[in-house]
């Protein structure tokens, strides 16, 4: 595995960035949708995800045919980790224990990433790192913290769901950790592989997908509105879904698909946590509210981490794929 050049670092460090704005979207879109269930606005995000992918498909369906039909197995393994389990894992895990506490483990994912990565290929002196870490760490948990805003979430809670809510939500980001290295490890090995084109394979599965779960879902009463005062909006539902489906899913997964590529995993997983940053930043400014002093000390520390990772020099060269990468990853 060569390291990359300048040009791709930098275009993989803008690509990044770029889909972690555009993720960040999912934190606000939800906010401005009263009275949908969260299964509502994901099963609608995933279906309008493979429906702008079906259509991708048909517009240049030889080359996207040929590779689906090479990695059709990969990308459904794709599907369900980074999309479709991982949010199942999530919903129930905030069910259980509650969003505050599953959004603190959730914050996790971006340093089991970057950690993880560095351990399957060693691209960087685990010294080196130490900084950036710790950095990234505290600022998630200023954060996350603060945004507790002293509630006590699992207070009403008995120790078995709450544990289980736990596991379900450590589940959620183990999964997403494997995607997020084995789909780089994947784009690595197969340079030829557009990344908008592989994000429309990959949507095309979790479309599939969710388009099965479905009667599932509505027959236990997931995709109905949830009691408000005022009755949700169906007009503002499918605009936001097709926002949700076709740039938050499909247009910042290819862009994290060019970062995957060119980028030593270390630095691509620190770039997740623009998208926290950039989430709560969206929602305060919705909101027409400053975020508090704890919270922005929070934020720089996140964003002073990973330019800390972005401007690290990688060691000069970077040794094959360990067994336990083989193991791992596909």
């Amino acid at each position: 595995m060569r390291s990359p050049t300048r040009r791709e670092r930098t275009a993989g460090t803008a690509a990044g960035a770029a889909a972690g704005l555009i993720w960040g979207l999912a934190f606000l879109i939800p906010v401005l949708l009263p009275g949908w269930s969260p299964v509502a606005v994901t099963a609608g995000r995933y279906l309008a995800y493979g429906a702008v992918s079906v259509v991708l498909f048909a517009l240049d369906g030889r080359a996207l045919w040929r590779l689906l039909r090479q990695h059709w197995g990969v990308a459904l393994a794709f599907a369900l980790t980074g999309n479709i389990l991982y949010y199942l894992l999530l919903v129930i895990g905030i069910e259980l224990v509650g969003a505050p506490v599953a959004s603190i483990v959730i914050g996790c994912l971006p340093v089991t990433v970057a950690l993880l990565g560095n351990a399957l290929s060693r691209a960087y002196r685990w010294r080196s790192l130490v900084l950036p870490a710790t950095l990234v760490a505290a600022g998630l948990v200023i954060v996350n913290v603060l945004a507790l805003g002293g509630a006590s979430p699992a207070a009403d809670r008995s120790l078995g769901p709450a544990v289980l809510g736990l596991l379900a939500v450590v589940g959620a980001v183990l999964l997403w950790t494997w995607y997020g290295l084995a789909n780089a490890r994947f784009l690595s090995r197969h340079p030829e592989v557009p990344g908008g084109g592989w994000s429309t394979v990959i949507g095309l599965g979790t479309g599939a997908i969710t388009l099965a779960a479905l009667p599932v879902a509505a027959l236990s009463g997931q995709l109905a509105p949830e009691p408000s005062g005022r009755p949700p909006s169906l007009a503002a539902f499918l605009v936001a879904v097709l926002v949700l489906g076709v740039v938050v899913s499909w247009a910042a997964t290819s862009l994290w698909n060019v970062a995957a590529a060119r980028l030593p995993p270390t630095v691509a997983g620190m770039l997740i946590n623009i998208e926290t940053v950039a989430g709560f930043g969206y929602v305060y400014a919705a909101r027409g509210e400053w975020p508090p002093l704890g919270q922005v000390a929070g934020f720089a520390l996140i964003l002073a981490g990973v330019l800390l990772v972005v401007r690290l020099r990688a060691t000069k060269a970077v040794p094959a794929e360990s067994r336990l990468s083989r193991a791992m990853l596909l």
